[in-house]
C-alpha cells in the first residue's frame, strides 16, 4: 500500500481517488476549491462516448473567423501570446483530415474503456442513483448537419458504441418540445446523463467512506523532489509539506504550472465553458446537444442546463454577457419556450484543452512517482473511468488497458 496525494478534486481526481482506494492505497486529494464550483460541477452533464476532438477538418479553413466572430461557438480573442498563437498551430494540424480520422479512432478507445467503467459505477448503489442511462441526442435543424451526422453512424458502430439517426417527426413524438425547425438528429440511445455537482458530492462521500481523505481549500505550491528526482509529495502555500510516496497531478488547467515548475511542459489553453439554470413550464425530456451551435441541454432536478461555448481568453473567470445569451438565442431555434424560461443560476469555468484533443495521461518525464491525468477538454466525465483505470495500473506497475503512446506527457 503507498500513500498517495492528488492534487485537484474534480472528476479526474475523485475517479482515480476511488480507483486507488479499491487498489489499497492511501489516498489524499487535495482540492483547491470548496468542491461546489469546479469546472467538472458546470459540466453539461452528458456523458458522450464517440464525441470527436474539437479539432476537425471543417476548422481548418475557419481561425480567421474564429479570431473575428464573437459570436462563435469556439471564440478566440486576438491577443499578442505566444503560448496561445503555437497551440493554434498545432491545432491546425490537428484538423488536418487523416490525423483527425486517427485522433478519433485513438478517443473511441479510451471512450470505450471509460463506458466499461461507468457500467461498473451503475452497480454501485452509492453512485447509480446519479446517473441516468437515458440516452441523449444531437438534433440538427440544417439537412447538410444531419447528412454529416449520418456519415458519424458507421464509426461509431465500428468502435462499439450504439447510434441511430431518426427525423424531426420521430423526435417530436419522442417529445414534443422540439420545434418544426428540427430536421432530424443522431441518437445516442444507451449513453448517461447526470447532475455534475450532484455527481461529485456523491463521489467525494464515496471516497471518504472507503477510507480516503479530501482536504478543500489546500492550495499546494509545489511538488516535493528528492536529490534523486524522485517526487516525495507536495509543499502548501501555508509551507506545510504533504507526503508521499506517488504524487497525481490531476488540477487541470493549472497542472501545466506544477509541472513546469519541474522543466516539463504540459501546453494547454483554458477553454472558457458557460452555463445557465433555468426553469421552464415544458422542459425537454431528453437531453441534447444542438449540433449547429454547440449547445448541450440537460434536464436535471433543478431545472434545465445550458452549457457550451468555448472560449479561449487566457486563465480568468470573467463572465461574458454576451457568451450567456448565445447559450439562450442558440438553443431558441430547437425547443419551444425557451426565451420565456427564468433564469436560476449562471457560471462559468476552465476546461483544459491540448490542441489535438487527446488527454494527457501517464508517468511525469523525469519525476520518479509523479502521474498526471489532465488535458480532457470538456470530456473529463466521458473520459474520467479510463483515465483512473490507467493510472492505477501504472501506479500499480500494471499493463494499461490500452496502448499509451498518444496520450504520454512527454509527446510535447
Amino acid at each position: 500500500m503507498a500513500r498517495i496525494n492528488i492534487i485537484g478534486g474534480g472528476i479526474i481526481g475523485l475517479l482515480t481517488a476511488r480507483e486507488l482506494l479499491h487498489r489499497g492505497h492511501d489516498v489524499h486529494v487535495l482540492d483547491a476549491g470548496d468542491g461546489r464550483n469546479s469546472a467538472s460541477c458546470g459540466n453539461a452533464g452528458i456523458i458522450a462516448p464517440g464525441h470527436p476532438p474539437i479539432a476537425n477538418p471543417a476548422l481548418r479553413s475557419q481561425a480567421l473567423s474564429l479570431l473575428l466572430d464573437r459570436n462563435s461557438p469556439l471564440y478566440i480573442p486576438p491577443r499578442p501570446d505566444p503560448a496561445l498563437f503555437r497551440w493554434l498551430l498545432q491545432f491546425r494540424r490537428s484538423c488536418d483530415r487523416h490525423r483527425h480520422a486517427r485522433l478519433v479512432e485513438i478517443l473511441n478507445q479510451l471512450s470505450h474503456l471509460s463506458m466499461t467503467g461507468w457500467k461498473e459505477l451503475l452497480d454501485d448503489d452509492a453512485i447509480a442513483p446519479h446517473l441516468r442511462p437515458v440516452g441523449w441526442a444531437e438534433v440538427c435543424c440544417e439537412q447538410a448537419s444531419l447528412d454529416l451526422a449520418a456519415g458519424e453512424v458507421d464509426v461509431l458502430r465500428r468502435d462499439g458504441f450504439e447510434a441511430e439517426v431518426i427525423d424531426g417527426d420521430e423526435l417530436r413524438r419522442r417529445d414534443d418540445v422540439f420545434s418544426e425547425h428540427v430536421v432530424g438528429a443522431l441518437v445516442h440511445p444507451r449513453d448517461i446523463l447526470t447532475d455534475p455537482a450532484a455527481m461529485l458530492s456523491a463521489l467525494e462521500d464515496d471516497v471518504i467512506r472507503s477510507g480516503g481523505h479530501v482536504h478543500h481549500g489546500c492550495m499546494i505550491r509545489d511538488l516535493l523532489v528528492d536529490g534523486r528526482g524522485r517526487c516525495h509529495g507536495v509543499q502548501t502555500d501555508d509551507d506545510e509539506v504533504i507526503e508521499s510516496e506517488i504524487v497525481v497531478l490531476a488540477a487541470g488547467i493549472w497542472s501545466d504550472r506544477f509541472a513546469r515548475r519541474h522543466q516539463v511542459r504540459l501546453p494547454m489553453q483554458a477553454a472558457k465553458g458557460y452555463h445557465l439554470m433555468l426553469k421552464m413550464d415544458s422542459a425537454p425530456r431528453t437531453g441534447f446537444v444542438c449540433r449547429e451551435t454547440m449547445i448541450g441541454v440537460n434536464p436535471m432536478n433543478n431545472g434545465l442546463r445550458l452549457a457550451g461555448t468555448l472560449e479561449l481568453s487566457g486563465i480568468n473567470q470573467r463572465m461574458s454577457r454576451r457568451r450567456l445569451e448565445l447559450l439562450r438565442s442558440g438553443v431558441a431555434r430547437y425547443i419551444h419556450g425557451i426565451d420565456q424560461a427564468e433564469v436560476t443560476s449562471e457560471w462559468n469555468g476552465l476546461r483544459p484543452c491540448t490542441a489535438d484533443g487527446l488527454p494527457i495521461i501517464g508517468p511525469l518525464p523525469g519525476l520518479a512517482g509523479a502521474f498526471v491525468a489532465t488535458g480532457h477538454g470538456m470530456m473529463g466525465y466521458t473520459l474520467g473511468p479510463a483515465t483512473a483505470r490507467i493510472i492505477g495500473a501504472l501506479i500499480d506497475g500494471e499493463q494499461p488497458e490500452i496502448d499509451l503512446g498518444s496520450f504520454d506527457p512527454s509527446r510535447f
